[in-house]
């Protein structure tokens, strides 16, 4: 069966920044879609989740190998951009971004993530996080051995971003998907200021790809808006 991905995407600088950090990018005619929350002073986290995508983009759209996962290695070559121009630009020492990233290739879904960015999957009125943030809460809970060494665990600490070191382990999954399926990708301005049964409901009202884009978008700014909102949303369909 032949499956087809219609998409929409969105980002708002949110009601209490004065500029926009994250970045998105819908490349359907080559079947991936990307996320990124860019996080440094100044103008620098514009600059990382700007530089990111392009670069996404450029590895993707010269098809590299099969092997590793395509979207891994424009990822990894995102981290290579995004740190070197880090160290050699002064304005943007320290700048990083998270990325989720997906990847279509017949009827698999492949999703990478770097960060605390989500991927969501819904399926048959059930929505799940398809994703595990790199957050310090999380690697305490994984190694207990660290609790407390690293700072107190809060959620939006996270410790993983491309471009913030030389390496970064980018996480890769496969899922295979079906007619109705929906993904939303988003950053954390989404996920910290709209509850996951408003998403659910969102999601699950019938409106078009863009309008329901829209309402997610709304619906972070009517609960304060406290940082960027990005939102990509994909929705599965059998192809005539």
């Amino acid at each position: 069966m032949a499956l087809r991905i219609e998409s929409a995407g969105l980002t708002d600088t949110g009601h209490q920044r004065t500029q926009n950090e994250d970045a998105i990018l819908l490349d359907p005619s080559f079947g991936y879609w990307a996320v990124c929350d860019g996080m440094g002073g100044h103008a620098a986290g514009m600059v990382a989740s700007q530089l990111a995508c392009a670069t996404i983009q450029e590895v993707m759209r010269a098809r590299p190998p099969t092997e590793p996962e395509p979207l891994v290695t424009a990822i990894l070559a995102a981290n290579n951009a995004v740190y070197t121009r880090s160290a050699n630009d002064p304005a943007c020492r320290g700048m990083g971004t998270t990325v989720v990233a997906v990847r279509q290739e017949d009827d698999l879904l492949h999703l990478c993530h770097v960060g605390d960015s989500r991927i969501y999957m819904m399926r048959g009125g059930e929505l799940s996080q398809s994703t595990r943030d790199h957050s310090l809460a999380n690697l305490y809970e994984d190694r207990p051995d660290l609790a407390g060494k690293m700072g107190p665990a809060h959620s939006n600490v996270i410790v993983r971003a491309v471009g913030l070191h030389e390496r970064v382990d980018v996480d890769h999954r496969i899922i295979a998907i079906e007619p109705g399926d929906q993904f939303m990708l988003c950053c954390d301005g989404m996920t910290d200021m709209v509850e996951d049964w408003i998403i659910r409901e969102m999601l699950s009202a019938g409106e078009t790809a863009e309008i329901t884009c829209q309402n997610l978008v709304r619906a972070a700014n009517a609960n304060g808006g406290a940082d960027n909102i990005s939102v990509i949303l994909l929705r599965v369909h059998e192809s005539p």
